[in-house]
């Protein structure tokens, strides 16, 4: 496995490592299912496995790379300002605003599926739970994230004026 990989990894041999130890722990956790296939199967599953590990790798450092590149933005933007900077609209939104928003969404099929998205759901398990299909939950929750973000505004924007005051 070392060999096959190292040409995704370039050569570099911590990244080797990982790849590999990410291959077999996804090995482990199906064992019961992988060890009823032929030696082919095992070895394309193995293949496939790695090349998946390999590719949200390289999409995770992307994505390290550009938060850290807009924390280092927003970093410089803070010691640019003069003392004027002003917190966003989100930090004056409080846990019973939000309890209180979420009461007050439009439909009762919003409100529960936003209800099982926060207990950490998944799409999939949200739609077992309502009968909905996970691309019907994704759009609900979209829906629901929209329709909160109005129902939040009026009051983060008081706390706002209140602070300046």
């Amino acid at each position: 496995m070392f060999a096959i990989l190292g040409r995704y990894c370039g050569g570099i041999e911590h990244e080797l490592e990982d790849l590999v130890h990410d291959v077999l722990l996804r090995a482990l956790l199906r064992w019961e299912q992988l060890r009823e296939l032929d030696e082919d199967a095992q070895r394309a599953w193995a293949g496939r496995v790695a090349h998946n590990c390999f590719l949200d790798r390289c999409r995770r450092k992307g994505s390290e790379s550009s938060r850290m590149d807009e924390l280092l933005r927003l970093y410089e933007l803070s010691e640019q300002q003069d003392g004027s900077w002003e917190p966003e609209l989100w930090e004056f939104v409080n846990p019973e605003d939000l309890l209180q928003a979420v009461e007050r969404l439009s439909s009762p099929k919003l409100r529960r599926t936003f209800e099982l998205f926060l207990q950490g759901r998944s799409y999939a398990e949200i739609g077992k739970d309502t009968g909905e299909k996970p691309g019907t939950v994704g759009a609900r929750l979209t829906r629901a994230r929209r329709e909160l973000r109005e129902l939040l505004r009026e009051p983060a924007e008081r706390r706002r004026r209140e602070r300046r005051r």
